[in-house]
């Protein structure tokens, strides 16, 4: 008998993550529990029934960075059946849960055209986030080997 658990090393805040069981030569269903604990506080639990396979989810929540400890356990009382164990890893909690892309009309330029930008923020499973974005774009032309390039945010 055994386990396998699977879960990112790198969580994203307000992510909802998957974690995967595996319980081997599993017998009855076993109740797994997952907690993600910051600096001794729970900040989020999850718990599901586990027969051979499955998957229990767990919403990261909102705001957070840095290390924190993923528990997980299998049957916390010792009068159920099917397989007990216990284990806990350090996991990163990343803020940035969106990542912006931008596109542009042409790969390059000539002086004095007009440069149009599309700027298309996604979450982190690359679906198109609904916030609105305001950023001040200032750009600095530099020529250098008959290229012009630098733009910065």
């Amino acid at each position: 008998r055994g386990y396998l658990i699977a879960a990112p090393s790198v969580f994203r805040s307000g992510v909802e993550e998957a974690i995967s069981v595996t319980i081997f030569n599993s017998v009855k269903e076993t109740t797994v529990q997952i907690q993600l604990v910051v600096k001794g506080e729970t900040v989020s639990r999850g718990h599901g029934t586990v027969l051979d396979k499955g998957t229990i989810k767990l919403k990261v929540p909102p705001g957070l960075r840095g290390q924190a400890h993923l528990k997980v356990w299998g049957n916390r009382h010792l009068a159920e059946e099917g397989y007990i164990f216990h284990n806990y890893t350090t996991v990163t909690i990343d803020s940035k849960g969106s990542s912006v892309f931008i596109q542009t009309d042409k790969p390059v330029y000539k002086p004095k055209q007009k440069v149009l930008i599309n700027l298309f923020m996604v979450n982190s499973d690359l679906r198109p986030v609904n916030d609105r974005v305001k950023k001040t774009l200032f750009f600095h032309a530099i020529k250098y080997d008959g290229i012009l390039g630098k733009c910065t945010f």
